[in-house]
């Protein structure tokens, strides 16, 4: 912790009403600064009639990530984290606040991305699901009660210990409905990012995916290289390496409610020593390149395409749920920054 110095954060609130975007003067922005050790307030100025502020803090945590929040119509608006340095002004993108609404707009489903582990021990197999929901309208949607949440879909309902991972939303606000999963969370104009996890048990040979609503893209990544589609509604996608573990990708875009989405599961053994014919086989192939496509495939071979990249980052943050490294940190921000 130093001296703050010159270190200060400029913005501006604007309140989006009727199609237009006006100064949004009088309200509260606070200066927040979080780090490893938690969160506290740091500063805090009512806009000026231009809806503008300055804020800076006594001292500067450079460890720190700091970020600006506005309360408007109840709902809490928070600007992207802003790097903190001894000496440098930061000019915030204009924090944007909306009115609200218990009925509009539907949220709707832009991305949808599945990783199906490979067995635990007790043959439960791990599903994680990163969700993108979008909110189209210029309206904040928001829920009046649980019974009412803002956007459900539904999960298996074999689904077992179903848990919420980091998401752009309050975690106590993401819940379990039966066969779905529910938000009741404010969902302001734009996208909102969901992490879940459940396992599945372990009688189950041919997962079945419930689409019950249009999915913009829709991604499975399956931790069976010799899995396969019941029905070919996606399109495979070959292999991608996660942190020493191969899958096999599935993927679509503009997947309708109701598309048959099932993968039936290998049942041959999953041991190194019980594929000792396919190393033999592959160094057979060596001189043919086959070999080549294979380890770049199995050994930590990246894909750049966005869907994967954000999949395997919602991976690897439940991998590491709990203990994280440096290693982990370093694959992460470099996923991140791709």
């Amino acid at each position: 912790m130093v001296e703050a110095q010159g270190f200060r954060v400029r913005g501006r609130v604007v309140h989006v009403t009727n199609g237009d975007s006006v100064p949004l003067g009088g309200q509260w922005a606070v200066l927040h600064a979080v780090s490893a050790a938690g969160g506290a307030p740091a500063d805090s100025q009512r806009t000026d009639r231009r809806g503008r502020y300055v804020l800076r803090p006594v001292s500067v945590d450079t460890t720190a990530n700091y970020l600006v929040s506005v309360q408007y119509d109840g709902i809490a608006y928070f600007t992207e984290p802003i790097r903190a340095s001894e000496t440098s002004v930061h000019r915030a993108a204009p924090l944007v606040v909306y009115d609200t609404s218990s009925t509009a707009p539907a949220i709707t489903l832009a991305e949808r991305h599945l990783i199906i582990r490979a067995p635990e021990s007790d043959g439960t197999r791990r599903v994680i699901e990163l969700l993108t929901l979008v909110n189209r309208g210029t309206l904040t949607r928001i829920s009046p009660d649980t019974s009412q949440p803002v956007w459900q879909g539904a999960i298996l309902n074999q689904a077992s210990r179903f848990e919420v991972g980091a998401s752009d939303v309050s975690a106590q606000a993401i819940y379990r409905r039966g066969a779905a999963m529910a938000v009741a969370a404010p969902v302001p104009p734009g996208e909102r990012q969901i992490l879940v996890s459940y396992f599945v048990p372990a009688s189950i040979r041919v997962l079945t995916i419930p689409i019950d609503q249009d999915v913009g893209r829709l991604n499975l990544l399956v931790e069976d290289t010799l899995a396969t589609l019941v029905d070919p509604t996606l399109v495979p996608g070959g292999r991608e390496g996660l942190e020493g573990s191969v899958f096999v990708r599935f993927g679509r875009d503009s997947v309708a409610a109701g598309t048959p989405v099932a993968v039936r599961f290998s049942t041959v053994p999953t041991s190194v020593t019980d594929w000792w014919w396919v190393v033999v086989a592959l160094v057979a192939l060596t001189l043919t390149g086959t070999l080549v496509w294979w380890w770049r495939s199995s050994a930590g071979f990246e894909s750049d395409d966005p869907q994967t990249l954000a999949a395997q980052i919602a991976a690897l943050d439940a991998a590491f749920d709990g203990r994280e490294t440096d290693a982990y940190r370093r694959r992460r921000a470099e996923w991140k920054r791709r």
